[in-house]
């Protein structure tokens, strides 16, 4: 039996696709992609929480002020990993991480204590 095919179930159809998101395209074993940035002026980044899948988790950090960040991932007392120190520029870092909320921060002396710091959210 051949079914039509009406303009309300194409809407429907490209509704879910659009509310599925991003996740649902990601290839099996692609990495998230997590991007955060420091802006030019504070010690700050621009966001607060972070979100990816868990498995293997792409970190690009853009830093676009002339103060040396970086972004570094813990779990509790444990540093886990994170990109290297620099000024203005961007650094990459790669972790594999499970379920679950992590801290991330800058580790350049002062930084984290004046707010340089989020949550990482594995889920």
């Amino acid at each position: 039996m051949k079914l039509p095919v009406t303009p309300a179930l194409v809407a429907c159809v490209a509704a879910a696709a659009v509310a599925a998101g991003p996740a649902a395209a990601r290839p099996s074993g692609a990495a998230s992609v997590v991007k955060v940035s420091a802006p030019p002026l504070g010690l700050k980044f621009d966001t607060k929480v972070l979100r990816a899948h868990p498995g293997k988790i792409k970190i690009v950090f853009t830093n676009r002020s002339t103060i040396q960040h970086n972004v570094r991932i813990e779990s509790g007392e444990n540093e886990l990993g994170g990109t290297k120190t620099l000024g203005k520029g961007l650094a990459v870092a790669f972790l594999t991480l499970k379920k679950g909320t992590y801290n991330f921060y800058c580790s350049v002396p002062g930084h984290e204590a004046a707010g340089m710091k989020g949550k990482l959210v594995v889920s």
